[in-house]
C-alpha cells in the first residue's frame, strides 16, 4: 500500500511540476509577446511624434510660401529671404524625417526626396513658376506625413517631374489667356501700342490662337476676347 502511494504521489508531483512549468513557460511567453507588442507600439508613436514635428515644420514654410507677393524674378534682398527661410525650415523637417527608423522606409523615403527637389530660388523660373513647383512639392511631402501620423495607408508615389510639367503647362496657359484677356479689354477701351500688340501677338500663338492675315491691329487685339477662337 506505502509503495502505491508513493507512486500516486510521485505521478501528482509529476504532473504538477509539468503544469506548473507549462503554465510558466506560457506566461513568460505572454509577458514577451506583451512585451514585443508594447515596445512596437512605443516606437511607432515616437515615429509619428517625429513625423509631426516634420509636419508642422513643412505646414510652416508651405504658409510663409503663400504669404510672399514677390513679383517676376524679384530682386536680390527678396532671394535671400526666401531662400534662408527655405533653408532653415527644410533642414528642420529634414533631421525629423531622418529619425524614422527603416521600418518605415516608405513614408521616409518619398519625403526625403521631396524635400530634395524644393531648390533655392535664383529668379528662373519666375517667381509664380518657382511658387507653384514648390507647392505641389510640399503638399505632396505633407501628404505622405499626414497619412501615417493619422495611421493610414501609404500613398502611391508619383513621378513629380511629370506633375510638375503638367501643371505648370496649364498654369501657364491659364496666366497668358488672363493677359490676352486683359490686353483685349485694354485694345477695346484705348487701342494698343506697338509693344503691347506684339505680346498680344506672341500670347495668341503660344495659345494656338493665330491672327487673321491683313487683320488691322485693333481688329486682331480684340479677336483676344474668345481665347477658344481659331
Amino acid at each position: 500500500m506505502n509503495e502505491f502511494l508513493d507512486k500516486l504521489w510521485s505521478m501528482e508531483f509529476g504532473a504538477a511540476l509539468l503544469g506548473a512549468l507549462a503554465g510558466g513557460a506560457f506566461t513568460i511567453l505572454g509577458s514577451w509577446f506583451q512585451a514585443r507588442s508594447a515596445n512596437r507600439a512605443t516606437s511607432l508613436a515616437q515615429a509619428q511624434a517625429n513625423a509631426q514635428r516634420a509636419f508642422d515644420t513643412l505646414t510652416e514654410l508651405r504658409v510663409y510660401l503663400e504669404a510672399q507677393t514677390f513679383l517676376g524674378r524679384g530682386t536680390h534682398e527678396t532671394r535671400a529671404e526666401w531662400n534662408r527661410q527655405r533653408k532653415t525650415l527644410i533642414a528642420t523637417a529634414n533631421s525629423s524625417i531622418m529619425l524614422l527608423p527603416d521600418v518605415y522606409k516608405e513614408t521616409r523615403g518619398p519625403a526625403l526626396m521631396l524635400l530634395r527637389m524644393i531648390k533655392e530660388w535664383r529668379g528662373d523660373p519666375e517667381w509664380r513658376e518657382y511658387e507653384a513647383e514648390t507647392n505641389l512639392l510640399l503638399s505632396e511631402a505633407l501628404k505622405f506625413l499626414g497619412l501615417f501620423v493619422r495611421g493610414s495607408a501609404i500613398p502611391e508615389k508619383r513621378e513629380m517631374t511629370e506633375v510638375i510639367a503638367e501643371t505648370i503647362g496649364q498654369y501657364r496657359r491659364q496666366w497668358m489667356t488672363a493677359e490676352l484677356e486683359d490686353l483685349a479689354r485694354e485694345a477695346e477701351h484705348s487701342g494698343l501700342d506697338e509693344e503691347d500688340q506684339a505680346r498680344a501677338d506672341r500670347l495668341r500663338h503660344a495659345l494656338g490662337l493665330l491672327p487673321q492675315q491683313g487683320s488691322a491691329p485693333d481688329a486682331a487685339a480684340s479677336s483676344a476676347q474668345a481665347p477658344g477662337a481659331q
